[in-house]
């Protein structure tokens, strides 16, 4: 049991934070401009019930990931998109181009990035 406790102090002395790094977001969008984000969950189901608090539960699309960021944007005439990328650009660009397919008048509603 002691040599186990030892192996364990040192996984966690190399790695610190090694558990922190791994992370669920969330976005999400809904009618009438609702939206929400999440991050830094333990879990998806956490990042999902976040995400979709903050919207006072208002939104009807939403998107988890997992340590990365991930963006979505709406366009005029209700069409949207949703990306996800290393950075919060990327996702943003992402998102953008994804919107653009189904409207114009395209811009980011929420972003969110996790890990």
């Amino acid at each position: 049991m002691g040599k186990l406790l030892k192996i364990a102090a040192l996984i966690a002395a190399v790695a610190p934070g090694a558990a922190l790094a791994q992370q669920w977001g969330a976005v999400c969008i809904g009618p009438g401009g609702a939206w929400g984000y999440a991050h830094n969950y333990q879990s998806e189901a956490g990042a999902y019930d976040r995400a979709m608090a903050e919207s006072r539960y208002g939104c009807d699309e939403v998107r988890t990931f997992y340590n990365t960021c991930g963006a979505m944007a709406v366009a005029t005439n209700g069409g949207w998109g949703w990306s996800l990328g290393n950075s919060r650009a990327q996702a943003e660009a992402g998102a953008m181009n994804y919107c653009r397919q189904y409207g114009g008048g395209c811009r980011v509603t929420v972003w969110a990035c996790s890990g």
